[in-house]
């Protein structure tokens, strides 16, 4: 009874499937080549996004080592891999807006401006923020984040 019915249904599928053209039984999607497709872009800056992020936080946790250990001062921040791996991350993060934005049908150059504008604001001042707490570690007067605000 059971063999009967799943060859009954396996019957169906095949034949249902042979009467049919399949071009005519999909709809027509608009292709989109991979470079243009935003959820790429998504992908790419979450990526770029992540692995310069994991990469400053091993800067940063060696400057910390090597205050605790060796009382070298984690000043100055401002050496070439600290800011290319941050300037990095805010390029992701300056990638994923866009593609977030061309998602829901902004035009591609509002949409770079507004994620550039964003994207820059939050850079500065997070670089000034973990500044800030650097020198306050190496001064070992670390404010609550609640004298912050």
């Amino acid at each position: 009874m059971l063999n009967s019915n799943i060859q009954n249904i396996i019957t169906f599928i095949t034949v249902s499937i042979d009467n049919t053209n399949i071009d005519e039984f999909i709809s027509d999607y608009q292709q989109i080549k991979p470079i243009q497709d935003p959820i790429f872009w998504l992908s790419c800056g979450a990526f770029i996004c992540l692995m310069s992020g994991l990469i400053f936080a091993d800067l940063m946790k060696s400057k910390i080592n090597k205050l605790a250990n060796k009382k070298i001062s984690p000043i100055p921040l401002e050496n070439p891999r600290t800011i290319s791996s941050w300037f990095s991350f805010f390029t992701g993060l300056t990638i994923i807006f866009v593609s977030a934005l061309s998602i829901i049908n902004f035009s591609i150059i509002k949409s770079l401006i507004f994620a550039s504008i964003i994207s820059i604001l939050f850079g500065i001042s997070m670089w000034k923020a973990i500044k800030d707490l650097l020198i306050q570690v190496e001064a070992g007067t670390v404010k609550e984040i609640d004298e912050f605000f």
